[in-house]
């Protein structure tokens, strides 16, 4: 009986083993299934992807020489390396590795090697970062742009202008809602730069916002830097120079986020994007200079000289005899677009420039706006005109009137609006100073239906008419989705202020950098609790690298900062004591715009607290107010600014730092950011970005 129990005991423990071998074996078998299923989902992203990139009218040739060199210690010289005989001032190659991190250093391949590694063709064009590593999928796409100074004669008058891949505007980046974006610029125009995209909201990417001295140490001439960040809300953006007045020179172009639900949702065909643009014909620092330093009693804004519509105009040479021996009249022309009959094309607009408002029509045509610097918005009521200040981003479907089906060709117009200059300037009643720019709209390409439009401007026709002219008011906008708005918490005012500081005057501030025995005109932004404050940046250094080092426990006044350590709402109120209508732009963030108006406060009854429209820039008008609201909810170091050229450039600026200890936690840069500011003397100089 004791032998038969011991065998079964045997039996039994064989059978376990067994079974637990055998159950071993199938865990490893769906083990290796499960490992190679998430194997095959996070291959690397090695391939090139071109399926979404919008075909551009760059020339696109191979140049491998054409690269930044590493400069002696004067990066910034005034002159543009020059390249051997015969070779081509075109753009660069793509770089045949990018990793997540910034460059402005040079590859240390050779250019043999590097032009055997990159096989396409294309210097401007997207792709994926070579990876050894299965990685979580991104799309990344990446843009290669060369910046330089170059002689062009955009409206017929021959001066200098900055360049990006030589051309002007820039070239036009397309992406999609949720790439990587990575924008490579190479600086060649001989002095320092950087690039901010207007109106991209950075999450956790604070240092990849392009503000000088503020958010980075400038790019030097001869250098590169990659900007990387993700494009996280569809619309109409543009990138531009934000360094000193570059922007004027025409450092600039266009970025497009798409959303394949918007042309469903709005039901369009096609689309186009339109720069508006003034233009001087003198180089922007001279005319900085001598706006800050002259010795009028009066303010008076440098006047344009003329206007472009995607970086064409037409200067009448002929009436300056002075400015005849400087022009190239076989280079005027007019910019033309084409819309197919019975297609509903939307029309993104950008204005561009350095100071300007315009009133934007095209003959015969209602218009309707679907979208508000990078918002969404419900399909506006039809109206002729549609007004745009610097900075400021439309999106607006054109209706042909039915009685005009039969007519092919049509003007569309940029009237300059009057509140953009002084009426005491001594130049706004002169017979050069530009009132309109046109570009023309056809509905044939065929070459005998190419003649000149023969209609009439829609505020020609009211003054002779005596129809109402329907101008957008941008108040009767409304998001496409409607947000329940958060109540205040806190109020603040701030004014806009222009004067002009002499020996007689005292300041009531101190302010670095300045002396008070030179006369000089100064713009500035001011809170109503703190009085007057000029920015006036630490051009050795930046706010957020000394924030995240931890070495600055206060900031001074010339800084312009304001700390916001918590999460709240504000409702900002902003005053405009000036007779020009200014402009308001905040970094980061989209506000509400509640109200707006020319009386000294606002009425509540007055204000729109039902889906008002959303946006990043807002013009305040002359000797009026506009209120906002937004929330603080985005640790960062946010600028706020008038975009307007001459008044950033005098003073016109601040800072936000919002939630700074979430902002320490994960702001990373990497470490090509901390190399931006080349402080040798500073041994933790890198201590604060990622060396991986």
């Amino acid at each position: 009986m004791r032998g038969e129990k011991k065998f079964l005991f045997k039996r039994r423990m064989k059978l376990f083993v067994v079974s637990s071998i055998v159950l071993l074996g199938l865990s490893v078998i769906l083990w290796f299934f499960a490992s190679t299923e998430i194997m095959i989902i996070d291959v690397p992203v090695e391939e090139t992807k071109q399926g979404s990139l919008k075909e551009s009218k760059i020339p696109l040739k191979d140049t491998i020489n054409d690269r930044p060199k590493k400069l002696p210690n004067n990066h910034d010289s005034n002159s543009t390396p020059s390249l051997p005989n015969g070779q081509s001032n075109s753009n660069l190659n793509p770089q045949p590795e990018i990793n997540s991190q910034n460059s402005n250093s040079i590859p240390s391949e050779s250019p043999e090697k590097i032009a055997e590694s990159t096989p396409s063709n294309s210097q401007f064009e997207e792709s994926q970062p070579e990876t050894t590593k299965p990685i979580k999928i991104k799309n990344y796409k990446t843009f290669n742009l060369v910046l330089r100074n170059e002689t062009k004669s955009p409206d017929g008058f021959i001066r200098n202008i900055y360049t990006i891949n030589n051309q002007f505007p820039g070239p036009e980046i397309i992406v999609d809602k949720g790439d990587t974006v990575r924008i490579n610029i190479t600086n060649y125009i001989g002095r320092s730069t950087t690039i901010h995209v207007h109106g991209m909201i950075h999450k956790e990417t604070v240092y990849m916002d392009g503000v000088p001295y503020v958010t980075q140490c400038p790019i030097q001439n001869g250098s590169s830097f990659i900007y990387e960040f993700e494009a996280t809300h569809p619309g109409t953006y543009w990138y531009y120079s934000h360094y000193e007045t570059q922007r004027a020179d025409g450092l600039y172009g266009s970025l497009i986020v798409k959303d394949p639900d918007e042309s469903r949702y709005y039901n369009y065909d096609d689309e186009k994007t339109i720069f508006l643009s003034d233009w001087y014909h003198d180089e922007s620092s001279i005319l900085l200079k001598n706006y800050r330093y002259n010795n009028n009693t009066s303010i008076f804004e440098p006047i344009p000289n003329s206007g472009l519509i995607n970086g064409k105009g037409i200067f009448n040479c002929m009436d300056d005899p002075i400015k005849k021996e400087n022009c190239n009249f076989e280079s005027l022309s007019v910019e033309e677009f084409y819309i197919e009959p019975n297609k509903k094309n939307r029309l993104r607009i950008i204005n561009t420039s350095a100071m300007t408002s315009f009133f934007l029509s095209i003959d015969e045509h209602m218009l309707q706006v679907i979208e508000v610097d990078g918002v969404p918005t419900t399909p506006s009521s039809k109206f002729h005109r549609l007004p745009i200040h610097v900075g400021q981003r439309y999106s607006i479907i054109p209706i042909r009137l039915p009685q005009y089906t039969s007519t092919l060709n049509f003007y569309l117009r940029a009237e300059f609006a009057k509140k953009s200059f002084r009426s005491t300037s001594p130049y706004s009643t002169s017979n050069l100073f530009p009132t309109e720019l046109r570009a023309i709209i056809r509905y044939s390409k065929k070459e005998n239906d190419k003649s000149l439009p023969s209609t009439l401007s829609w505020t020609l026709q009211q003054s002779s008419l005596m129809f109402p002219l329907i101008d957008l008011n941008p108040l009767d906008l409304k998001s496409y989705s409607q947000e329940i708005l958060p109540e205040n918490t806190t109020y603040y005012e701030f004014d806009f202020i222009i004067e002009k500081i002499n020996e007689q005057k005292t300041l009531n501030f101190n302010h670095k950098g300045f002396n008070d025995d030179i006369e000089l005109f100064y713009g500035s932004i001011n809170s109503v609790h703190r009085g007057v404050s000029i920015y006036n940046p630490d051009k050795r250094t930046n706010t957020l690298k000394l924030l995240l080092e931890g070495k600055i426990k206060f900031f001074p006044f010339y800084l312009n900062i304001y700390v916001f350590k918590r999460k709240l709402t504000i409702d900002l109120l902003l005053k405009n004591n000036d007779d020009l209508d200014q402009v308001f732009y905040l970094h980061g963030h989209k506000f509400w715009v509640l109200g707006q108006g020319t009386n000294s406060t606002p009425i509540h009854s007055d204000l729109n607290y039902f889906n008002p429209i959303k946006r990043d820039t807002v013009t305040v008008p002359s000797s009026g107010w506009t209120l906002i609201k937004f929330t603080l909810d985005n640790p960062g170091i946010w600028t706020f600014s008038n975009p307007i050229v001459w008044h950033q450039n005098i003073g016109m600026i601040g800072q936000i730092i919002e939630l700074p200890k979430k902002l320490k936690n994960f702001s990373i840069p990497p470490i090509e950011w901390c190399k931006l500011c080349n402080d040798k003397s500073d041994k933790n100089n890198f201590k604060v970005c990622q060396r991986n």
